[in-house]
Parts: structure tokens; C-alpha cells; sequence
């Protein structure tokens, strides 16, 4: 898998890598305001620039700004530094975001079930609004739930007629990204998801298939009846993950 990791540099730039089976070239330099626009699977933070309290609250500031799409690690000068993350290679940065991720789900799990209920009525009430925005709702929540390193989520969308006369189309949207939801109507890759799973979709939720050594994931859902496929890169599916996502269909029935 390809990881794209930034390593806060200072209080007002990151160090910016994306690790790849290929040798990495050298990270690249940003203001940490620019690290919303970037595809990104975790913040490395050194634990000295929080020493001071004002120039620490005002970093954790910026940086949480892009908490909704990576987890933020902060990390000592005995683990790493900026010159070693310069030559760090992709085994290593998958083992740190494999570390990181695992307590970023954990917290992620538990604050679901907490404020489930809330979820639950936000999603419903933009269901028969806006579907895009729902599922690009439900492509963040399953991203972070499951510490995804990419995923995507196809379903089916009515499209309303444009013209008087014309009929309203069913048609197959694809959600798609690694830390942004990127959807589009992708007839060929959804005709071909869904003929693959036809027939397949018994449950309001199940783990269709899991590939621990590939890290690769799919589940089958339904939601009010609608077939919804989900594939996704992970580094490990446990029985709280797998509970808190079937309570989380369940409730959207």
C-alpha cells in the first residue's frame, strides 16, 4: 500500500512523504495550512514543540484541522526525527501508521457507540435529501472506524429525468479515496461490483470477505433495501469494529 505521512517540521511547516514500493525521493516542504488540501494517513508531532504552552495550543490548533481525515501521532526524538524521516522506507512507515491507527480506531470505535444515537439521526435525515452527502458522511465514518487506508463505496442513486418526457435513471455511483471521499458515476466499475456481488446482499451488514495478509476487506450492506458494496485497505478488522459497523446498519434501517 502507498502511504502519505507528514512529519511537523516546526510550528509552522511539515515535512510531506509518500512512501511506495519505488525508493521514496525526498519529503517535500509545506506550511501546516496546506495540509488540507493533501491526501494524507497521519501527523507526525515531536513531542518538543510542545513544550510551551501558547505555541502548543496554537499548533494543536492548526493541526486539528485536518484531524477529521489523519490521525495525529506525537512522538518523541528517540523514535524519530526529521533527518531519519527523510530516509525512512515504506515497511517503516507502515508500521508506524499500523501503531497509530490502532489507537486512533480504538478511540473512533468507542466514541461511535457513545454518540451513536446522534449519528444515527444525522445520517437519516440526509438520507432522502442528499444521498451524496450521506454517503460521503458514511465514506469518513467507515474511513475512520476502520483506520482505512483507502476504500470505496459503491451504491446505486436514482438520477431525476433533466427534460420533460425523459424517465428518472438508475445509475451506479463509486465513492473513492484515500483520506477524501471522491465520488463519481462510474457505470463501468459499478456495473461490475455489482454483478460480481449480485444475489449476494442477505444481511443488513456482513463481512463478506477479509484478506488479513492483503489487509483487504469487503462488506455487504443494505440500506432500506438499497445494495451498498464496501472495499477497503486495512491493517487489522476486530469483533468491536465489526460490532459497532452491524449496530450502525441496523440503525439505518
Amino acid at each position: 500500500m502507498d502511504l502519505s505521512i507528514a512529519f511537523v517540521k516546526n510550528d509552522s511547516q511539515v515535512l510531506y512523504q509518500t512512501f511506495t514500493e519505488e525508493k521514496p525521493g525526498r519529503p517535500q516542504i509545506f506550511d501546516i495550512e496546506d495540509l488540507e488540501g493533501k491526501e494524507i494517513h497521519s501527523i507526525l508531532l515531536p513531542k518538543h514543540l510542545l513544550k510551551e504552552e501558547e505555541k502548543a495550543n496554537e499548533l494543536t490548533e492548526k493541526l486539528n484541522k485536518t484531524n477529521k481525515y489523519a490521525p495525529i501521532k506525537t512522538i518523541s526524538e528517540d523514535f524519530l526525527t526529521s533527518e531519519l524521516f527523510d530516509t525512512m522506507d515504506l515497511q517503516t512507515a507502515e508500521n508506524i501508521t499500523k501503531s497509530t491507527y490502532s489507537t486512533w480506531t480504538l478511540k473512533n470505535n468507542l466514541g461511535l457507540i457513545e454518540n451513536m444515537f446522534a449519528q444515527l439521526s444525522h445520517l437519516k435525515g440526509l438520507w432522502p435529501n442528499d444521498r451524496t452527502a450521506f454517503f460521503e458522511e458514511l465514506w469518513h465514518l467507515l474511513r475512520s472506524n476502520l483506520g482505512a487506508t483507502q476504500m470505496t463505496i459503491a451504491y446505486n442513486h436514482l438520477k431525476k429525468a433533466e427534460k420533460e418526457g425523459e424517465k428518472n435513471q438508475l445509475i451506479r455511483v463509486v465513492v473513492e479515496g484515500q483520506s477524501r471521499p471522491n465520488p463519481s458515476e462510474n457505470k463501468e466499475l459499478g456495473e461490475a461490483l455489482f454483478k460480481n456481488y449480485e444475489g449476494k446482499f442477505a444481511n443488513n451488514f456482513e463481512v463478506y470477505s477479509w484478506d488479513l495478509e492483503k489487509g483487504q476487506v469487503v462488506f455487504l450492506a443494505s440500506i432500506k433495501e438499497s445494495p451498498v458494496i464496501i472495499m477497503a485497505q486495512i491493517f487489522d478488522l476486530t469483533p468491536l469494529q465489526k460490532a459497532t459497523l452491524n449496530c450502525l446498519f441496523e440503525g439505518l434501517q
